[in-house]
């Protein structure tokens, strides 16, 4: 891990103070009147929280095994319940204090990733405390805090480096430009290894004993396997995250014994969280699963808009027309087994007809799908706000009509008379303008960078594309909110380089 200075360990001290009290003073004086941090899924976490608080299980309001979601939220809501009774207020008081943890997780980030730059590292942890989406999600009652918080420790480990001493036999490896830096690299530099990485040129020549020994892999790796799994059990993506991280080191220069054996432990650390969940489903129902809500997801959000252009009808109507064909395929497959089908058998019902719209229509479900990633690249935080300030109307978002310039003219003139809420607005534009031209400056530049640092943007850049990609069905801003700490880093790169050469 990061060795601080002194001076470093002050400004990460007052970097937590200083997002605690923003955290705070947001939920105190907005969020918490008027049930604001309340959120549409936040009924659902609520009610399992409750159950498993009272000592009935990891259940629905009926009595029914809960599948329809995962546990772990849930579980860290029922814990607070437990101890201070069922008041969602208290329980998001201590969430917001974990959230005063991120923008110090993005600061011990940065610095991992290039641990030369400690500019850089501490602007974009200034950043990350005052970050719209982080600052908001704070106080709402949905997952987004518990798990930004669970994945970047995961990614903190995975990216770890150290200058101990490994088991292999000493010897000299040169690395060319095309290959990518092995991880994890050196951290902790003294004065000589900083110089050796601010001077290296497009060739590096290292000595294997400045690798990673064998126990600090396995502690490394076990971490952020463990981290990665309790992440999972929260928001169902840490099965893809799991797939990208193995391809990750899949293409480091490491030898395939090294590649193999840290595959091997981030694999098997990454199942023991998430275990006892898969195997408590399968017990119940005989399948192997996370949780049910992708067959409705999938049918409602995303093959519902294909179904209304191909039938030419409203987005409502399509979906009615949908709901109703389930219906019979699930009849039908009763008839079959003689017995109702369990929550996981429905869903993959609903699954089927959505996968056959998806394959029938390939280039509207592609358009689509598009729509949705462009949409969650570029929708502000900020629409939460203005949601809340119509009063949680209702926007018909996936409307056939809703034209391109509707969704910015939403954000470039705002329907509210609350001028401070125009400010913010305002304000989070510019700030995301700046992240992403810093960004996309960086990409430009990327071949004009030192090694170590191009392989660090390259090492980024599929976690980064994961999480727009499994957004290809809904189009919230939210949805990117776990790959924001890498879009300030990369683009803090950028903006703080030409500081960072003249030190």
């Amino acid at each position: 891990m990061v060795a601080l200075s002194h001076r470093d360990k002050i400004f990460a001290l007052l970097l937590f103070v200083f997002s605690l009290c923003i955290r705070a003073g947001v939920y105190y004086c907005y969020l918490s009147h008027d049930h604001n941090y309340w959120q549409v899924d936040s009924q659902t976490y609520h009610r399992v929280a409750q159950n498993i608080a009272d000592g009935k299980g990891i259940i629905n309001a009926d009595g029914t095994s809960h599948f329809y979601r995962l546990p772990g939220y849930p579980l860290f809501i029922a814990f607070f319940y437990k101890l201070f009774g069922p008041h969602p207020e208290r329980a998001l008081w201590v969430q917001i204090f974990l959230a005063s943890f991120i923008p110090l997780l993005i600061f011990l980030l940065s610095l991992t990733l290039f641990p030369t730059r400690l500019l850089l590292a501490r602007c974009v942890g200034l950043y990350g405390a005052m970050h719209l989406g982080l600052v908001l999600y704070s106080g709402f009652f949905m997952t987004e805090t518990l798990f930004i918080f669970f994945f970047l420790l995961f990614c903190l480990f995975f990216f770890a480096r150290s200058e101990r001493r490994p088991w292999a036999v000493r010897q000299k490896i040169s690395v060319s430009s095309h290959v990518l830096w092995p991880l994890p690299e050196p951290a902790t530099m003294s004065p000589s290894v900083a110089h050796f990485y601010e001077k290296i040129g497009d060739v590096r020549t290292y000595d294997a004993a400045d690798l990673i020994e064998g126990d600090v892999v396995f502690k490394a790796m076990s971490c952020a396997g463990i981290f990665l799994g309790l992440a999972s059990l929260v928001r169902p993506v840490g099965h893809y995250v799991v797939v990208v991280a193995l391809l990750l080191l899949l293409f480091s220069s490491d030898t395939w014994r090294q590649k193999i054996r840290k595959a091997r432990i981030l694999g098997l650390a990454w199942v023991l969280p998430v275990s006892f969940w898969l195997i408590r489903n399968f017990l119940l129902t005989g399948h192997l699963f996370f949780h049910t809500l992708p067959g409705g997801h999938f049918l409602y959000l995303s093959a519902a808009r294909v179904a209304a252009e191909v039938h030419d009808c409203s987005y409502q109507q399509a979906r009615d027309r949908l709901h109703h064909k389930v219906d019979v395929m699930m009849q039908h497959e009763e008839k079959i087994k003689e017995r109702p089908l369990h929550e996981i058998e429905r869903c993959l019902q609903h699954e089927k007809l959505a996968r056959h719209y998806f394959i029938s229509y390939p280039c509207i479900t592609l358009k689509y799908w598009l729509t949705d990633m462009f949409r969650t690249c570029f929708s502000l935080y900020s629409a939460e706000l203005l949601y809340l300030d119509a009063g949680r109307k209702n926007i018909e978002y996936f409307a056939k009509d809703r034209t391109v310039s509707s969704w910015f003219a939403r954000y470039l003139a705002p329907q509210t008379g609350n001028r401070l809420l125009i400010v913010v607005v305002y304000l989070e534009i510019m700030l995301f303008l700046l992240t992403l031209l810093g960004f996309a400056v960086g990409l430009l530049l990327l071949c004009t960078m030192p090694i170590s640092d191009r392989c660090v943007w390259l090492y980024l850049m599929p976690l980064m594309a994961l999480f727009i990609t499994i957004a290809l069905a809904g189009g919230y801003a939210r949805m990117r909110l776990p790959l924001e700490p890498f879009l300030m880093i990369l683009s803090g790169y950028f903006w703080t380089d030409w500081k960072e050469k003249t030190v």
